[in-house]
């Protein structure tokens, strides 16, 4: 008897000590546990990657094993961003704590359009947006073919404009969804991704038309996370934008209807210096156009028009290119036929005429009175020949 109570307090010891012993997937202060397991994802290499604000940094690398288990663990002494990444597109995102254990679990096979995330609030706001996006691609896959199947229908031009629009709707639920995921989530890292999530090739917030809540953000998690590098340079980005609005507005004081054009002195293509004001006596367009753009060289065919008829009562046209190489501009100037003035510091967006005269988009045209003055901005070429018949 008093040998089987032996044994009983023995086994219930034992039961005592592993319970108090250390939990293999619970996280130290500062440790990151991110584990689970890939259907048909067997004896299989994983890349543990973190996302900084400016690159993919590798941070560690693993084989899942014979059923598809993995597990990593790091410390991390903040926040961040980090993917799973198995090549091409198949890869997960997190948005990761220090101390969270997270698990996953998907099919291998499509990692992001099957996962399931638990243990990381931040990663589940990823997971929500990654699901919308998935359907709305859906959405935007099926109009994609209805207008194929239609386009030998009679009433081809009415279904192509109601297309139009679903396809407007389906983007404009996927803005207000990530705009509902900020307002949702002030205080998460994770709603940095929603403020930079594309839908296909559209971006759905921009600073410009939806700069609050660039700034709300920058603000709450400025408060939590102070020394993030994430929140660091969305902080930057904010200020950025505010500096570029001051002198947008600055220079939209200065390039009103009678204040005279800033002057540009660019080279032409032989590399000789041609200054905007050598024009001056002449109704002058300025141009600022690019060989790659390509409503640039459609309305360059109105205007090859308009010069021949136009130029020998006093019309010059000063051409501006953003573009990036010099071969490319040539061989437009060629190809349009253009005759008329064309300088460029092939510099591309970042030429400082594009912030001295407010370029958000081209073509963008400014005409000219003959003393140098502004006439009109961002002029339509269709209307640029009434204006040049009531100034020439």
């Amino acid at each position: 008897m008093n040998r089987y109570i032996s044994l009983i307090f023995l086994l219930l010891f034992i039961t005592l000590w592993a319970g108090c012993g250390s939990d293999p997937r619970q996280a130290n202060n500062g440790e990151l546990v991110v584990s689970g397991t890939f259907q048909n994802g067997s004896d299989t290499m994983l890349l543990f990657e973190e996302l900084t604000p400016n690159d993919l940094i590798p941070v560690d690398s693993i084989y899942t094993d014979n059923e598809g288990n993995f597990t990593f663990s790091l410390f991390i002494e903040d926040a961040g961003f980090y993917r799973l990444f198995a090549g091409g597109a198949n890869f997960i995102t997190l948005a990761a704590e220090p101390g969270e254990i997270i698990e996953i679990f998907a099919d291998f096979s499509d990692m992001a359009g099957t996962y399931t995330v638990d243990g990381s609030p931040g990663s589940k706001i990823i997971w929500e947006i990654n699901r919308e996006k998935i359907k709305g691609v859906k959405k935007a896959d099926s109009l994609r073919k209805v207008f194929r199947e239609s386009r030998l229908e009679p009433n081809f031009l009415t279904i192509r404009e109601e297309l139009k629009q679903a396809y407007r709707d389906v983007k404009n639920q996927q803005r207000n969804f990530v705009i509902q995921i900020i307002e949702n989530n002030p205080n998460s890292l994770a709603s940095i991704l929603a403020l930079y999530q594309y839908f296909e090739d559209h971006m759905l917030l921009r600073e410009k038309d939806h700069f609050d809540y660039f700034e709300m953000l920058s603000k709450t998690l400025c408060d939590k996370y102070p020394t993030n590098k994430h929140v660091i340079d969305l902080k930057k980005r904010v200020a950025d934008h505010k500096r570029e609005e001051r002198q947008r507005l600055l220079n939209e004081q200065n390039l009103a209807a009678g204040k005279p054009a800033p002057e540009i002195v660019l080279p032409d293509p032989e590399g000789n210096q041609v200054a905007l004001s050598s024009l001056r006596g002449n109704v002058v367009l300025i141009d600022f156009w690019a060989a790659w753009c390509p409503p640039c060289r459609e309305a360059n065919k109105t205007l090859v028009v308009l010069y021949e008829k136009y130029k020998n009562r006093g019309f010059e046209i000063y051409g501006v290119s953003l573009d990036r190489t010099r071969e490319q501009w040539v061989n437009a100037i060629e190809t349009d036929n253009i005759t008329w003035h064309q300088v460029s510091d092939l510099r591309f967006m970042n030429s400082p005429v594009v912030n001295l005269y407010s370029i958000t988009e081209i073509p963008h045209k400014v005409l000219l009175d003959r003393k140098g003055n502004i006439i009109a901005r961002n002029i339509p070429v269709e209307e640029l020949e009434s204006l040049l018949r009531d100034h020439l």
